[in-house]
């Protein structure tokens, strides 16, 4: 059957996000007449994502083509002079096309299943006239289905499933290694990820979430990452950047930006026809050069027609010792792990096995959905992550000739995920409701090895339990008005609520020194955090040359737990001998305890423009905003002794944290021109300057006082406000040219300036000084001979300092914010052959380093940036053989650099792989 639309008509309802095409009929070559016709229209109505912004009518073709993935056939020169109409949103592919067409004198076709013919009609006398006509086909092997984020006036970054392959990642922050603006926190020996946006990480600043349910677990550990979520590479069809503060649906309480995992969907298998698909991938090092890299794949499997689909998926991920780089060491500095004072055992540390760096991973993804009528969907989702990893830190050999991995804790982290979606998108502009429910449950159990010190201070090996369960609630909806001539309008609107609970446990005999104190299960607390968001944001584009965009969220949030601590109050102060007395005395012992249950709530705007200056391919845009971040349950509640015993360090509660403010503005440009050297080639390039002041920026300080003393110590430590604005800040650059045979991807971060960390000494205040004498008096004593004697004892007043209650301290901040990140980017070359069957390529990631102290490196401060220059050469190879079976080869690290990217904890520094080489084969069904 031959569909044929004149624009004006009706279009044809769409079952609302739906995400697979519907087909009932096998392949048109095998099936009667009417089944060919109900596979098309099947097609027709299947649901693509479009991100399509108004322009020149033959550049917007190409754009459709790409993203739903059909052959279009028309006359690039008879559409000269044409313009399209933007298109944002899910529709289906004969939808899609109409909305986009608008007004135009242009009839479009379906004259096969994946095919649509365009002509051009000169007039309703005349009809329509018969046109010359160009092939485009999508490009499904050439990187461009990203190419919207180069038309988006926003600060937007994609990284697609065709990126990840070309890794083989072995650590879910690999794929994130080539986006601008996105950095990690990377622990080598933990499969756990930490995203960081433009400096800004931790306690929700940056929402991690696996489609679109938040992963808000954290343990608080040495400050490199408190938040990781865990995810499967395996698992992950797209991840989605949002960079800044942000009005739509995931925008609550962040600060940095949202990072979502898209997962695969049935849909992605579900295509030409097909009622069943899937996929087996399969991976491992190769020979002596595979460097610690076992088995790592799994397979999926899917099927549907026009009532629902479902989908089902498996991996596993197994990676154990390896072997570092060896070349440019000097890069390392001469003070991490003592070079300069222990050059063998340094030696033996750079050729030695990065020792206890085996992990497991397994994961397991089911999905359901059921097409309802009236243009409805739900859809039921379980995901399972699980991983076995190790936490070793490194220790010099007695006798200096070498270092030793010594191992503190065998670990399980798991994640469940479980959500329910449900979408309602009718033929009205006006509805186009998405909704879910969704419950993260996570938790790891850590094994601790024996503390081995002092008869008092040694413990034996125990077990931690820490769980973090977050419920969460989505609704929105999208309307679209439509003024032709004069623009068009979209709002969206919705709200989001999650509650995060934290449950941590323990089964550990505190040691003889430990007990004295009340609050000893240590520095992950218990508590409850609510969120609660309204949104809207409002966008107008009129002809494609200008956009205006603006947006208003209001967050309320609420905060319950118990914390507190342990104080030793003086009403008086005793002299002896005119030698101060500390009174020990019991009954002067305090355990002041904190019933927090605290609740406010703050508006938050934004605004963007963008225009086109007269030429298409141009587009400048800015945008301005305000963020908003509530204290988190481990910030405020925080107590104890993190490492036990009678140790120096002790963590204090601070109840009193204050929300952070940001204020972020960033202005750029977007370039997109298509035949730019040569017909059918592209260039896209993204870049901007972006700039994020923080009032009231939450950091752990170091030799805080806590009240009723004198005098601090280092290992003393709470979260505090920066009584500074803390400002990130740079520039980003993100280039695309495709040419087809050859192609180039350039990424470069710059991050500019640096941070003062200030807060007042005593960050609760209870500051105390001497006061007047209140009596003087001679007292009979003891000597330590037997001998009695007289001495003159004397007490006086023990008042309130303010002045010392305000005095201020700088610099003394553990985290990773106490430095920027360094500048960091990747280039892509590649080539393609044999029909473009065969891609090849060469990657160079490079970073310049912060050098920050990296030959002066001590513990006097605990804010190192270690962080050398690193220039680091990946090849790789993918052959499809067949259009259904792949084979890729990698060979990561090509000459072997000595490099690590670190955010944090010197003491859990381990180089990164060196050389490995690895393969992946491939079968689509």
């Amino acid at each position: 059957m031959v569909v044929s639309q004149r624009k004006g008509a009706q279009p044809v309802s769409r079952l609302a996000l739906a995400v697979h095409v519907a087909i009932l009929a096998v392949l048109a070559v095998q099936a009667p007449v009417h089944a060919a016709e109900k596979a098309n229209i099947s097609h027709q109505q299947a649901f693509t994502a479009f991100h399509i912004p108004a322009q020149p009518l033959d550049k917007a073709v190409l754009v459709f083509a790409e993203q739903a993935g059909l052959q279009v056939l028309f006359d690039s020169q008879r559409l000269q002079g044409l313009r399209s109409i933007a298109l944002n949103g899910d529709f289906s592919a004969q939808e899609g096309l109409a909305r986009l067409l608008g007004g135009n004198p242009v009839e479009y076709r379906f004259t096969g299943e994946r095919q649509v013919t365009l002509t051009r009609v000169s007039g309703e006398a005349q009809g329509a006239l018969a046109l010359g006509t160009t092939s485009v086909t999508a490009s499904e092997g050439n990187g461009n289905s990203a190419d919207w984020v180069y038309q988006t006036p926003d600060a937007v970054a994609v990284i697609t499933r065709e990126q990840i392959n070309k890794r083989a990642p072995r650590h879910a922050a690999d794929m994130l290694e080539e986006t601008p603006g996105v950095y990690t926190a990377v622990d080598q020996r933990d499969p756990g990820l930490s995203v960081n946006i433009r400096g800004l990480q931790d306690y929700g600043r940056v929402n991690m979430n696996v489609d679109g349910m938040r992963q808000n677990f954290n343990v608080n550990g040495h400050q490199h990452r408190n938040g990781v979520m865990l995810i499967d590479p395996e698992m992950v069809s797209s991840i989605e950047i949002d960079k800044g503060s942000q009005s739509m649906m995931g925008g609550a309480g962040v600060m940095g930006g949202i990072a979502t995992f898209k997962t695969l969907e049935a849909s992605d298998f579900l295509k030409d026809g097909k009622e069943f698909g899937g996929r087996i991938r399969a991976g491992s090092g190769i020979g002596e050069m595979g460097n610690g890299t076992y088995f790592n794949g799994g397979g999926v499997f899917a099927f549907g027609n026009e009532v629902g689909d479902a989908l089902f998926a498996v991996s596993e991920r197994h990676f154990g010792n390896y072997k570092s780089g060896r070349q440019n060491a000097g890069n390392l500095g001469t003070q991490i792990r003592l070079k300069n004072t222990n050059r063998e055992a340094w030696k033996s540390w750079l050729n030695d096995e990065v020792g206890d760096a085996g992990s497991v991973t397994r994961s397991q993804m089911a999905k359901f959905g059921l097409n309802l009528p009236n243009d409805q969907r739900v859809q039921l989702t379980y995901l399972n992550t699980d991983s076995d990893s190790n936490d070793s830190w490194t220790y010099g050999r007695d006798d200096l000739s070498g270092y030793d991995y010594v191992r503190h804790s065998k670990n399980n982290l798991s994640t469940a995920n479980f959500a329910v979606d449900y979408s309602f998108n009718p033929d009205n502009e006006l509805i186009d409701i998405e909704a879910k429910l969704y419950y993260v449950d996570t938790q790891l159990d850590r094994a601790n090895a024996r503390h081995n010190a002092t008869a008092n201070n040694a413990f034996d090996g125990y077990t931690d339990h820490f769980r973090t369960e977050t419920w969460g609630a989505q609704v929105q909806n999208t309307s679209l008005f439509n003024f032709d001539a004069y623009g068009q309008l979209t709002l969206n609107y919705g709200l989001e609520l999650y509650q995060d609970q934290f449950s941590p446990s323990s089964n550990k005999v505190p040691a003889v020194n430990e007990q004295t104190l009340p609050y000893v299960q240590g520095a992950d607390p218990s508590g409850k955090r609510t969120m609660a968001s309204l949104f809207s944001h409002l966008e107008y584009d009129y002809n494609g040359w200008l956009n205006l965009n603006g947006g208003l969220r209001y967050d309320r949030y609420r905060l319950e737990g118990k914390t507190g601590m342990t104080l030793y109050e003086k009403n008086v102060v005793r002299y002896e001998n005119g030698v101060a007395v500390i009174n020990t005395d019991p009954s002067n012992r305090v355990e002041r305890t904190y019933d927090v249950d605290n609740e406010s709530g703050q508006f938050s705007p934004t605004f963007g423009i963008a225009i086109k200056p007269g030429v298409d391919w141009l587009q400048l845009y800015s945008h301005v905003g305000k963020g908003w971040r509530p204290p988190a349950v481990t910030e405020v509640f925080m107590t104890g002794r993190p490492h036990g015993g009678n140790a120096p360090e002790r963590v204090f509660p601070n109840p009193f944290l204050k929300p952070e403010e940001s204020k972020d503005w960033e202005v750029g440009f977007n370039i997109f021109k298509e035949s730019l050297f040569f017909d059918n080639d592209r260039l896209g390039m993204k870049v901007s300057y972006f700039d994020n002041r923080i009032k009231n920026f939450s950091f752990m300080r170091y030799g805080v006082y806590i009240p009723e003393t004198t005098t601090s110590n280092f290992g003393d430590l709470a979260y505090v406000n920066n009584l500074n604005d803390t400002r990130f800040r740079g520039v980003e650059y993100q280039v695309n040219y495709d040419m087809g045979r050859a192609y180039a991807n350039l990424s470069y971060t710059h991050m500019i300036g640096s941070n003062d960390f200030c807060s007042n000494d005593y960050f609760m205040g209870g500051a105390k000084k001497y006061g007047k004498n209140l009596k003087t008096s001679l007292e009979r004593y003891t000597r330590p001979n037997g001998t009695q004697g007289l001495r003159v004892v004397s007490e006086t007043e023990w008042l309130d300092d303010e002045k010392r209650n305000n005095d201020v301290g700088c610099d003394k901040v553990m985290g990773n914010a106490a430095y920027m990140p360094a500048d960091r980017g990747s280039l892509t070359l590649g080539a393609r052959f044999l029909d473009r069957r065969l891609d090849t390529g060469v990657r160079l990631r490079y970073s310049p380093g912060n050098d920050k102290d990296i030959n002066t490196h001590n513990y006097a401060n605990l804010d190192q940036a270690l962080w050398p220059v690193y220039r680091v050469y990946d090849l790789y190879a993918s052959y499809w053989a067949t259009d259904d079976l792949n084979i890729s080869v990698i060979m990561e690290n090509a000459t072997d650099e000595a490099y690590f990217v670190a955010m944090g904890d010197a003491n859990n520094l381990s180089l990164a792989r060196g050389r490995t080489l690895s393969g992946m084969l491939e079968y689509k069904f």
